[in-house]
């Protein structure tokens, strides 16, 4: 399961609303100053819809995460399940 830390700063606000106008997408604020935002699915952010400069759009990650960062352009924020593919573990038994 792909999760953002984000730190709870206006600046950053932007990708929690997006976050939680995304029906699959769940977001917790947890104590520290930080959301997570989580998803069973990819996490996917459009740096426009989230209102960012480019500036604040490549720091946005800077809580951390947890996940595989799979596209992170001028535009697009992608961030994927680590987790190992074991839908063929059996053929390397």
């Amino acid at each position: 399961m792909p999760k953002i830390y984000v730190i709870d700063v206006p600046e950053f606000s932007g990708l929690v609303r997006c976050a939680r106008e995304q029906g699959e997408v769940r977001v917790t604020r947890v104590q520290r100053g930080y959301f997570i935002i989580s998803s069973a699915r990819d996490l996917v952010f459009h740096r426009r819809a989230c209102g960012f400069k480019p500036a604040v759009w490549y720091t946005c990650l800077s809580g951390g995460i947890e996940g595989r960062i799979a596209e992170y352009g001028r535009d697009v924020l992608r961030v994927e399940d680590d987790a190992p593919d074991r839908s063929h573990a059996f053929l390397r038994q």
